[in-house]
């Protein structure tokens, strides 16, 4: 079982609406790029569409769903921006940041969740498939904060990470210093 940490509503609210501000500033910068172009009307739905998840955010993890749909969503929203990077010349340059920036995610999501089970992580690399359409494996090197040694939380963040981004066992490697 996966436990949250606590946050203050406070908090929660201004996390909330930096997300929805952001996500409006980055969806205004792509409407910038791409108007005038045959892919506008899909910006236009794709945009619509993760508007109303961000402002849906606090339903969803008020029904405990989100850890998990962060993780599953990243890895859809990268399959769709592929296929619409490869079709558009104009913006193959910006394969490698995108990429980028879902390792950052990626990266993030992981930590907090190693903390969920007292395992500081150091750090996160992804290897992707050789498309870029999902990820190949993923090698977690951190430490426990725990009292005990080799304990059972790293049995369950790698059954957490299998499930969060649809990995096999084989494909997570977990390597714990003191």
């Amino acid at each position: 079982m996966i436990t949250k940490k606590e946050v203050h509503p406070t908090e929660y609210f201004k996390e909330w609406l930096k997300t929805i501000l952001y996500m409006n500033v980055l969806l205004l910068v792509c409407d910038s790029f791409i108007q005038k172009t045959k892919y506008e009307s899909y910006l236009r739905f794709f945009s619509g569409f993760l508007m109303m998840l961000c402002l849906m955010k606090p339903l969803i993890d008020l029904a405990g769903a989100g850890q998990y749909m962060d993780a599953s969503y990243i890895i859809n929203q990268l399959k769709n921006e592929w296929q619409v990077i490869e079709q558009s010349e104009d913006l193959r340059g910006m394969k490698k940041d995108i990429q980028e920036e879902y390792d950052d995610t990626i990266q993030k999501q992981v930590t907090e969740l190693a903390a969920s089970f007292f395992i500081e992580v150091t750090e996160v690399r992804v290897r992707w498939e050789t498309d870029g359409s999902a990820i190949k494996e993923l090698d977690v090197e951190g430490k426990e904060t725990g009292e005990e040694g080799e304990t059972p939380q790293i049995h369950d963040l790698r059954e957490a990470l299998m499930e969060s981004y649809n990995l096999e066992s084989s494909n997570i490697d977990i390597t714990i210093r003191d």
